[in-house]
């Protein structure tokens, strides 16, 4: 039987730093020679996409709005139809780059629900990821998109937790949702993984510890990407990325 090909999602309470993580663990990746590697940024913040350091010509609901937008003088079916074009979306809003590909969701305009750029978003991952080795999500912060299974294809889920107490109750939230054989953790800027009180049968990929130049690069908006290679906090994050790799 055929390897199943990793598809990741990371998650987290918002403040844990999992968009960081999500960033070093893709460029370990890549450091690592797994390619094609796809990034989703489905954060509607749009934090990974500034990470690596890219600028996206477009997210995938901006192009989505921009076909409603064009279609608004036509008939309300021909309106539906483009909004559902989904290759054309994805294909508006993918960049692609040497050795990986980066997609970002956006923030869709829509008056109190955010389900059904959540349910574009779920096409959307289910359309791309074949031709891609490894995928990896940067997820929303909080549970939303688990509880509307945006990530239903994912072959295991990061939980980022940064030792806090809500941390570890998000944790196990997420634990009830996915169950201990989908879900492992990785502990961001804690001196170490003692006295976390994480559950007892679920993995822990690793620690990041804290790190004065990423707190830098944070403070001053310059790309993760870009820390050199010896950076601890990078060096962390590719011993998990050796775990993950296929």
């Amino acid at each position: 039987m055929a390897e199943e090909k990793p598809i990741i999602s990371v998650c987290g309470k918002g403040g844990v730093g999992k968009t960081a993580f999500c960033a070093m663990l893709g460029r370990a990746l890549l450091d690592l020679e797994v390619k094609p590697l796809l990034l989703i940024d489905a954060d509607p913040a749009g934090g990974l996409v500034s990470a690596t350091g890219q600028t996206v010509k477009t997210t995938l609901a901006g192009a989505r709005e921009a076909m409603i937008r064009a279609a608004r003088s036509g008939d309300p079916k021909q309106k539906e139809s483009l909004a559902r074009d989904l290759d054309y979306l994805v294909m508006e809003a993918l960049l692609e780059r040497d050795g990986y590909a980066l997609l970002a969701m956006g923030r869709m305009d829509e008056k109190g629900c955010f389900c059904p750029a959540n349910t574009l978003l779920r096409e959307a991952i289910d359309l791309l990821v074949t031709p891609f080795s490894f995928v990896l999500i940067d997820a929303e912060a909080g549970l939303e998109q688990i509880s509307r299974q945006v990530t239903r294809r994912v072959t295991k889920v990061i939980a980022v937790s940064d030792g806090s107490s809500r941390s570890r109750d998000t944790i196990n939230i997420i634990l009830q949702m996915v169950g201990p054989e989908k879900l492992a953790v990785a502990v961001n800027r804690a001196p170490d993984a003692q006295g976390l009180d994480l559950p007892e049968n679920v993995e822990i990929l690793g620690l990041i510890p804290e790190d004065g130049e990423v707190r830098d690069f944070d403070r001053r908006g310059r790309p993760l990407w870009e820390l050199p290679p010896d950076n601890p906090a990078l060096e962390a994050a590719r011993k998990i990325a050796l775990k993950l790799a296929p």
